[in-house]
């Protein structure tokens, strides 16, 4: 069926009753294996147990035999809500407690990022603080003195680099940690609730220093609540709740399970059975994607789709979109055509996001049934072709005419 155009080409029609070379997996830099940790707890009672030899002191579990694994170049991200033992985890991966029992192995030199405070002397200066941190890491002599001029202005400190870090308030000693334990690249990084530290202008420093670090080679772990950060960062993701992991996998299905969003039920209309969990297509040739759906109701149904992308540290792009428009008005089994004319994608795996809807009592659109990354349940675009450098591909008409003289 003709279509001009990505947003143009859809149709609604009434219907009678490429696989590529995988590569070597990264090899592991963070595992641990039935790890678990418990706290004593003292009291006045269990004290006086111990003293007359009357019995142990009481423990609390914090980690219950968690196994996960953590290969080089990607981050996997933990979510939890507070007192799930997302920090306790952290800082039994990086040596602060000893585990109560399991293994741990960590490959590489770690820079822990707990939390939004800072641990150590505060009598130190922010400039001690940073020399004395690389100065344990290992750094050189040579290589410290060009450092802390970077951390100086990574943290915006200004002068109070050099003022002792009691003065410092709770923001700017969160600026120094961040600004210190990122400094070297190629690191394995344990973030424990940092990345909303300053404004946005500093949050996207943030940000953009971790893509650095990642593109040179990063590994690490993103423990936190916030559900955005880990689909920014991670592609996989798992969920501690009491010290256990309850859920594991792909950060957009861990996120869409955590989150709990509801499924609509599809009694007006749903995706027909037979809808293909993968489309494939060809960079830079005109395609067609058929969409099979079943509408049960006499009403009007609408049909919108946007196809979006994963890239590590930067999250979901939005690259296409077709605006909400109307479709099949009378029951049936229906293929919705779009066409779109030179596919402006490159080559590689896009999320492919399907919505159905019909109009509710104030005009607004509600949802009948829904594929999308954010449910858990995406299809997927398969674009073959020639390798480009840019995700997509604009296209381009010029004509020049030679300036007169």
């Amino acid at each position: 069926m003709p279509g001009s155009s990505w947003a143009g080409g859809l149709f609604a029609t009434a219907v009678p009753g490429a696989a590529g070379e995988e590569k070597p997996a990264a090899r592991p830099v963070i595992e641990c294996r039935d790890l678990s940790k418990t706290f004593v707890v003292l009291d006045g009672q269990s004290i006086w147990r111990v003293i007359l030899g009357g019995g142990c002191l009481n423990g609390f579990p914090a980690l219950r035999d968690v196994t996960l694994q953590v290969r080089q170049g990607e981050f996997l991200g933990v979510l939890g809500r507070n007192g799930a033992g997302k920090s306790t985890l952290l800082r039994t991966l990086g040596g602060v407690y000893a585990p109560t029992s399991g293994t741990v192995r960590v490959a590489g030199p770690v820079s822990g990022i707990y939390e939004l405070g800072m641990a150590g002397n505060e009598l130190l200066t922010g400039h001690d603080f940073a020399r004395r941190w690389l100065s344990l890491h290992g750094t050189g002599r040579r290589q410290i003195g060009g450092l802390l001029g970077e951390i100086a202005e990574f943290a915006e400190l200004r002068d109070y680099f050099n003022n002792p870090i009691y003065t410092y308030s709770a923001g700017m000693k969160a600026r120094l940690f961040f600004s210190v334990a990122t400094s070297l690249p190629g690191q394995i990084y344990l973030i424990d609730e940092v990345l909303s530290v300053g404004d946005e202008h500093f949050q996207t420093k943030c940000w953009r220093r971790l893509r650095e670090r990642l593109s040179a080679g990063a590994s690490g772990i993103l423990a936190t609540h916030d559900w955005a950060a880990v689909l920014k960062l991670c592609r996989e993701a798992c969920v501690l709740e009491r010290g256990r992991i309850v859920d594991r996998g792909s950060s957009s299905g861990v996120v869409q399970r955590y989150l709990g969003l509801p499924q609509p039920r599809g009694d007006s209309a749903a995706f027909a059975p037979h809808l293909p969990s993968v489309y494939c297509a060809l960079t830079e040739e005109d395609t067609t994607l058929s969409i099979p759906i079943d509408v049960r109701v006499a009403s009007v149904i609408w049909f919108g789709c946007s196809v979006e992308s994963f890239r590590q540290g930067i999250g979901w792009s939005h690259l296409l979109q077709v605006e909400p428009r109307p479709i099949a008005p009378t029951p049936g089994l229906y293929d919705v055509e779009m066409t779109i004319s030179s596919l402006p994608l490159s080559p590689g795996e896009y999320s492919l996001n399907l919505f159905l809807s019909a109009r509710g009592p104030e005009g607004t659109l509600v949802p009948l049934d829904v594929r999308s990354w954010t449910y858990g349940n995406d299809l997927t675009l398969s674009v073959a072709g020639k390798p480009r450098e840019s995700v997509t591909i604009l296209p381009l008409r010029w004509r020049g005419r030679r300036a007169l003289s």
